[in-house]
């Protein structure tokens, strides 16, 4: 693998690992979007990146790509006017049997490593993805 996300996200590991022992309350992730959190320009950021993401296409590296598709709306309606890889079932379907087969293989310090990296790049597009889902009469996220 060219990156070790294990090794990488080892602490956030421990941490967890500390609070089950200890059966406490933690969370890597604030719950609150707040700018002492996510710094004091995450909102207005994640608002700009959403604007520049929308009406393009989401690009995605996949097998057996044959088009484009979209057409998806906001849980308030909102036309997200984003498009997205269409594919030929016949040739991905196959490649994700032997993708699922080498993941199998790579082993749970991957599997952890790999997850954590999901999470920790999702925690950081929070305020880009709120503004796929929020009422679009609100003009700002709710950040103090």
């Amino acid at each position: 693998m060219p990156e070790d996300f294990f090794t990488r996200h080892k602490p956030l590991v421990d941490k967890a690992v500390e609070a089950i022992q200890s059966r406490g309350y933690w969370s890597p992730f604030s719950e609150m979007p707040s700018p002492k959190a996510y710094g004091e320009t995450a909102n207005e950021d994640g608002k700009k990146k959403f604007e520049e993401l929308s009406g393009k296409p989401f690009e995605l590296d996949q097998a057996g790509t044959v088009g484009q598709t979209g057409g998806e709306h906001s849980p308030y309606g909102m036309k997200l006017d984003v498009t997205y890889p269409k594919p030929d079932l016949e040739v991905l379907i196959p490649a994700v049997q032997k993708a699922a087969a080498e993941w199998r293989n790579a082993g749970p310090e991957t599997w952890v490593g790999v997850s954590l990296e999901i999470l920790s790049r999702l925690n950081k597009r929070s305020f880009e993805m709120a503004y796929a889902v929020i009422d679009r009469k609100s003009t700002r996220l709710n950040s103090s």
